[in-house]
């Protein structure tokens, strides 16, 4: 249901929300009222509440009073009144940060109120907008806004990352499960930030899944399953029936291996500004299995580092030299799934009819990190 519905269904409009208004709080030339939150962005129903947001230079009372509450005819609505002051902090210091290089090493300083705040002002129906407003000022840009939600997730990853493999050595795989369900809703923020979908309340995640293209697997360039975002989402999110070593590890290890492909593709996207170069692993070209042994996972608190065309691979808070990749040795390692063999990654990766240069290559890059003790294989133990 969206706003328009709402409104029908509860026998009110906007001209009445904009009278009720100005009767409540008044509405001045510089004000700015707009609509935002579920029903603006095609997530609401008939239940949900009407959430407005009243920007003021005024100070005092009405500025203050901070929520008012409005009813025309069987309509609620909440009005959050915020000082233009406030509001143009906030953007300041959105802006100051857009301008920043790209790091996932450190957590952007915002509040999750902030964020919530920023999508809302970038996703929302202006209800009146005074003819001394500023409102175009008040827009933050939807590019850097996707950049904000893919670095709060990203960051907040790794840590989780780590934390799963210290479950791991203490062998404590009750919470090592919980860990990766709670990565996998950061990595679904990935995905979601990735088609500009920046909403950060974390209710809506499998909602906000709805949106995302049918085709959306073969940019992530790891074995397509043919399933929609929202069910695989669903698909990983399903706990083992008892929290012992080997359904637990397997577990993790796929939402593990899901988060990083998720995260190299947004990273892509949103901050290099590129989509991946290769043409798109297809359904077909991972067909017909041989007796090779699968590849191995990438461990779980390996991360990577992509820059002018090498990608450091290493593992979290260790101190270690990276593995350094080539671009096309890097793809192999995104099909380090425990189920691709390598005769199926020279196929996907290069091509059906893959020369031996390029079969070496595929065996090397599985040498070097299993030397430089970066993998594990599902139900072997673990690494160190």
């Amino acid at each position: 249901m969206d706003i328009a519905q709402f409104l029908r269904h509860r026998n009110a409009d906007l001209p009445g929300i904009v009278e009720s208004a100005k009767a409540s709080i008044g509405l001045k030339p510089a004000d700015v009222l707009i609509a935002v939150g579920s029903l603006v962005e095609g997530l609401g129903n008939s239940k949900s509440d009407l959430d407005l947001i009243l920007i003021t230079p005024r100070d005092g009372n009405v500025v203050s009073a901070r929520e008012v509450t409005l009813v025309v005819g069987k309509c609620v609505a909440d009005v959050l009144v915020l000082s233009l002051r406030k509001v143009e902090e906030i953007l300041a210091h959105f802006n100051t940060w857009s301008a920043l290089p790209w790091s996932a090493t450190h957590a952007p300083d915002f509040t999750l109120e902030d964020r919530r705040l920023l999508h809302r002002l970038a996703h929302s129906v202006v209800v009146f907008e005074g003819a001394n407003s500023c409102l175009s000022s008040l827009l933050p840009g939807r590019d850097n806004l996707a950049r904000l939600k893919l670095q709060v997730a990203r960051h907040v990853a790794r840590t989780i990352q780590i934390d799963i493999a210290g479950n791991r050595e203490a062998e404590d795989f009750v919470t090592l499960v919980f860990a990766a369900q709670e990565l996998l809703g950061h990595a679904v923020d990935g995905l979601a930030a990735g088609y500009h979908l920046t909403n950060p309340t974390a209710k809506w995640r499998s909602r906000i899944l709805e949106f995302i293209p049918v085709n959306w697997e073969v940019a992530l360039r790891t074995r397509p399953t043919g399933l929609s975002a929202s069910e695989l989402f669903w698909s990983l999110h399903r706990a083992p029936a008892q929290p012992d070593r080997r359904p637990a590890l397997a577990h993790a290890l796929r939402i593990t291996t899901f988060a990083r492909a998720v995260f190299v593709w947004a990273e892509r996207r949103l901050v290099w500004q590129r989509a991946d170069e290769q043409t798109p692993l297809g359904l077909g070209r991972l067909e017909g299995a041989t007796q090779d042994r699968p590849l191995p996972h990438l461990d779980f608190d390996v991360d990577f580092f992509e820059r002018d065309g090498w990608v450091a691979l290493g593992r979290l808070n260790e101190f270690d030299d990276p593995l350094l990749l080539s671009l096309s040795e890097f793809e192999v390692t995104r099909l380090f799934d425990g189920v691709t063999t390598a005769g199926e990654a020279t196929a996907a990766v290069f091509s059906a009819d893959a020369s031996d240069a390029e079969r070496r290559v595929v065996a090397d890059v599985v040498s070097r990190i299993e030397r430089a003790g970066l993998s594990v294989h599902e139900c072997g133990p673990s690494p160190r």
